[in-house]
C-alpha cells in the first residue's frame, strides 16, 4: 500500500510542479480517495465483526494520524505569510486557514477559485480541499456503517453500491451543467471514489480465489498502468472527475486487489524507494503546495525547473523531518494518551480558528509594510461589484448604474477594462453636475456581428448599444475592450515574448471553420459597427486604445519581498516597455488608427498618458496604476481621463 501512495504523491508533486508529462498528476487524490476507503473501511469492518467497534476511537485514530503533521504545516505556512503576503493574499490566505481548521476547505476553494487557475497556483493551503472531503466523509460514514451492519457484508455493499453510483453520476450532471469547480471539490461528487475503496474492503479476499496468480499479475499491472496513463494523458482540460476519473480509481482498484508482492508490479511497489516514499507520503502532500505557492509568489517570472527541484528536495527534507518527529512520536500511544489527543487537537484546531479571524478582521494587516499606502492604492472601483454584470441573467442597461451627476450625458460601453475608467470619469462629471451611465460585461468582446462565447455577452450587448441609441441625453459614449487578450491571448508566463494564440476557443463552434485572421476580422468589423451606429445615433465617442498589461500581478511586483525589506526588488519606474507594447498590440493599434477621427470620434491612448520615454510604470506619484496585472485602478483610470480629447477639466 506505501508504494501506491508513493505513486499517487509524486503524481501530485510533479504535477504541482508544472514538470512537463505529468499533465494529469492531479488524479493522485483520487488514488489516494480509494486507498482511504479501503483501509478505513477494512479496520471499521473488522473491529464490527469483532465487536469492539467504538466512534471515539475511530475519532482518536483520526485525529492521531491527521492533525499533528497538519498542525506544524499550518504554524509553519502563517508565519510565512505574515512575513511575505501582500494584505490582500494574506486575507485570503486567513480565510483558507479557518475553512482548512473547520474541515470545509473544499468549500472554501470552490467558492473563491477554480482549481487549474493562475491564482490558485499560489494559495498555500489549496491541497487542503482532499482532507476535507476526507473529513467530511469520515464525519457519517462510519455511523452509517455500523448502523448497516444488520444487513451483514452483502447488503451493505449494495447499498454502497447505490450510493457511489449516484455520486459518479451526480458528477458527470455536474460536468454537463458546467458547474466544473463544484464537480472537483465537493464531497458529492467525490464520494464513490472512496465508496469505491470501501466496497473492495466489503469483498472478502476469497472471493478472487478463481483468478489464477498470471492472472492477478496482469491485472496489477494494468491498474498501474491505467494509473501512469492518467498522469501522462489527462490534462486541465480533461472534464474531471467524471467518467475520467475511472482511469485512476478503477487503477488503484486493481493494484489494491491483485498486487502480490511476487509480481513484477509488486516488486517495484515494495521497492525500498517506494516504501520510503509512501510512509512519508502524507507529510510530503502537506509540505510540497505551501513551499511551491511562496515559490510561485515570490519570484517575477515562473519559476525555473531547477528551482522546483530544490523545493521538491526542501520538500522531501520537511516531510522526513515531519514523519520521524511529528507524525509517528503522535502515533505512540504511551507518549500521548486519548485525553492528550483530543486536547491537543481541539486547542490547534482554535488557534488556526484565531489566526484565520485575526487575518481576516485585519484586512491582511496592511501595517506590517512600510509601503502600506502605495499597496492600498491598487484598488478597483468601488462600483464594480453592483454595476458590472456577466452571465445570462445579466443587469439590463435599462436597469444599469447611473452615478454622480444630476444629469447622465455620458456613457461608459465595454467589459471589465472601462468599469474603473467609468468612475473616474464619474468623478470627473460630478464637479459639472453630469452623471455616467454604466454599461460593462465582463469578459465581453464586441460581439455585435457574432455570438460571441461568453454566456449572455451578445445579447446584453446588442441591448446596451441599443438603449443607448433610444438615449437623447446620453450625448458622448467611452467605447473600451480588453481587445489583445482576446484575439491574441493573454500575457500569462510568455511575457516578455509576444503570444500569438489563436482566438477560436473563443467563439462559439459554429465559427470553427474560420481561420484566426477571419475571427480576428469578424471581431475589428463588429467593434467598428458599433462605433459607426453610435456615430449615426449623433453621439462624440471615444475609443480607448489598448492599455499596456504588467509581466505581473501589481501587487507581486509592489511588495518587498519580506517584511523586512524597505522596497520592492522591481523597477517599478521601468516594469515594461512601450516597444512591446507596440509589438503586443500591432494588429489592433493598425486597425483602431484606421478609422476617421475628428469632431465626433476621439482616440484615447493610455499610453500617452501612463508611459513615459519609452518606458510604462506601474506605479507614478506613489501610487499603482494597476489592481492587477492588465486592469486600471482608481489612479490609473483617473490619469487616463485627463487625455485632452476627451475634453474634461482637468483640474
Amino acid at each position: 500500500m506505501d508504494g501506491l501512495r508513493a505513486v499517487a504523491v509524486l503524481a501530485v508533486v510533479f504535477f504541482h510542479a508544472g514538470l512537463s508529462g505529468f499533465s494529469g498528476g492531479y488524479v493522485g487524490v483520487d488514488v489516494f480517495f480509494v486507498i482511504s476507503g479501503y483501509l478505513i473501511t477494512s479496520i471499521l469492518l473488522a473491529e464490527l465483526e469483532g465487536q469492539r467497534f467504538s466512534i471515539v476511537n475511530f475519532y482518536e485514530r483520526r485525529a492521531r494520524r491527521i492533525l499533528p503533521a497538519l498542525t506544524v504545516v499550518l504554524l509553519a505556512t502563517s508565519v510565512a505569510a505574515f512575513l511575505l503576503m501582500p494584505p490582500s493574499l494574506l486575507s485570503g490566505y486567513a480565510q483558507s486557514l479557518a475553512s482548512v481548521a473547520a474541515f470545509c476547505s473544499n468549500v472554501f476553494f470552490y467558492l473563491s477559485s477554480g482549481y487549474f487557475s493562475t491564482a490558485s497556483d499560489e494559495k498555500p493551503l489549496l491541497h487542503t480541499w482532499s482532507l476535507a472531503v476526507e473529513e467530511q466523509y469520515y464525519l457519517l460514514f462510519p455511523l452509517l456503517l455500523a448502523g448497516l451492519w444488520f444487513l451483514r457484508r452483502a447488503g451493505i455493499a449494495w447499498l454502497l453500491l447505490g450510493l457511489a453510483a449516484i455520486s459518479l453520476l451526480t458528477s458527470e450532471y455536474l460536468l454537463r451543467q458546467k458547474a466544473i469547480d463544484a464537480n472537483f471539490y465537493l464531497i458529492f461528487s467525490r464520494a464513490w471514489e472512496l465508496l469505491a475503496g470501501s466496497l473492495l474492503a466489503l469483498v472478502r479476499p476469497e472471493s478472487w480465489s478463481f483468478i489464477g496468480q498470471r492472472a492477478r499479475a496482469w491485472l496489477a499491472s494494468i491498474g498501474l498502468l491505467l494509473i501512469v496513463g492518467a498522469v501522462f494523458l489527462l490534462d486541465h482540460k480533461t472534464p474531471f472527475p467524471g467518467l475520467y476519473a475511472l482511469l485512476p480509481v478503477m487503477g488503484a482498484c486493481l493494484v489494491i486487489t491483485f498486487c502480490d508482492a511476487g509480481s513484477t508490479t509488486g516488486k517495484l511497489l515494495s521497492s525500498r524507494l517506494m516504501v520510503g516514499i509512501g510512509l512519508i507520503s502524507y507529510s510530503l502532500y502537506l509540505w510540497h503546495q505551501p513551499l511551491f505557492a511562496f515559490l510561485r509568489m515570490k519570484t517575477a517570472y515562473p519559476p525555473t525547473v531547477m528551482m522546483f527541484a530544490a523545493a521538491i528536495v526542501a520538500a522531501f527534507a520537511l516531510a522526513i523531518l515531519s514523519y520521524f518527529y511529528v507524525e509517528q512520536p503522535f502515533r505512540d500511544k504511551r507518549r500521548y494518551s486519548r485525553h492528550s489527543i483530543f486536547q491537543l487537537s481541539a486547542a490547534s484546531l482554535a488557534v488556526m480558528l484565531l489566526l484565520g479571524a485575526i487575518g481576516m478582521q485585519g484586512d491582511g494587516l496592511p501595517g506590517r509594510f512600510k509601503q502600506a499606502e502605495l499597496m492600498a492604492s491598487a484598488t478597483a472601483s468601488p462600483m464594480r461589484e453592483r454595476c458590472h454584470t456577466s452571465g445570462t441573467d445579466y443587469l439590463k442597461p435599462q436597469d444599469a448604474c447611473e452615478y454622480f451627476g444630476k444629469q447622465t450625458t455620458w456613457a461608459t460601453l465595454g467589459d471589465s477594462h472601462t468599469v474603473e475608467l467609468a468612475y473616474a470619469l464619474g468623478e470627473k462629471l460630478q464637479k459639472q453636475d453630469q452623471g455616467v451611465l454604466h454599461l460593462s460585461f465582463s469578459g465581453c468582446p464586441p460581439g455585435l456581428l457574432f455570438e460571441a462565447k461568453q454566456p449572455g455577452c451578445s445579447a446584453w450587448l446588442r441591448e446596451a448599444v441599443a438603449h443607448l441609441e433610444q438615449r437623447d441625453d446620453i450625448r458622448h459614449v467611452l467605447v473600451g475592450f480588453s481587445y489583445t487578450r482576446f484575439l491574441f491571448g493573454d500575457l500569462g508566463h510568455l511575457y516578455p515574448s509576444i503570444p500569438d494564440y489563436s482566438p477560436a476557443n473563443k467563439y462559439l463552434p459554429a465559427y470553427a471553420s474560420l481561420s484566426p485572421e477571419e475571427l480576428r476580422e469578424q471581431y475589428w468589423l463588429s467593434l467598428k459597427t458599433i462605433v459607426d451606429r453610435l456615430l449615426a445615433a449623433g453621439k462624440e465617442v471615444y475609443v480607448v486604445y489598448p492599455i499596456p498589461e504588467l509581466p505581473m500581478d501589481i501587487t507581486k511586483a509592489i511588495t518587498p519581498f519580506s517584511i523586512f525589506n524597505d522596497s520592492s526588488a522591481h523597477n517599478l519606474d521601468r516594469i515594461t516597455s512601450q516597444d512591446f507594447y507596440l509589438a503586443r498590440h500591432a494588429y489592433m493599434l493598425e486597425k483602431l488608427d484606421s478609422l476617421t477621427y475628428g469632431n465626433k470620434l476621439h482616440a484615447i491612448k493610455p499610453l500617452e498618458t501612463l508611459c513615459v520615454n519609452g518606458d510604462c510604470p506601474a506605479v507614478i506619484d506613489d501610487e499603482a496604476l494597476y489592481f492587477d496585472d492588465n486592469h486600471l485602478s482608481l489612479a490609473g483610470a483617473r490619469k487616463v481621463i485627463t487625455d485632452p480629447e476627451l475634453g474634461l477639466d482637468t483640474k
